[in-house]
C-alpha cells in the first residue's frame, strides 16, 4: 500500500529540493538525524509537551 523509502539515501550537505515530496522527504531526513544526533550527546530520546486550550 505505501511506498517504502531510504531517508539513508538523502544527501543533507545539498540545499532542500524545490519540488515536493522531495523537499517534505528531505527534512524528515533531517529531522531523523537531528534525532539520532540528541540520542548519542544525551542518552535518552527527545521527549515534547503539547498543550491545548478547548
Amino acid at each position: 500500500m505505501y511506498n517504502e523509502f531510504d531517508f539513508d539515501k538523502i544527501d543533507l550537505s545539498q540545499e532542500p529540493p524545490q519540488a515536493e515530496p522531495a523537499r517534505q522527504y528531505y527534512f524528515m531526513a533531517k529531522c531523523r538525524k537531528w534525532v539520532e544526533n540528541f540520542k548519542q550527546e544525551n542518552g535518552r530520546i527527545p521527549t515534547s509537551c503539547v498543550t491545548t486550550f478547548g
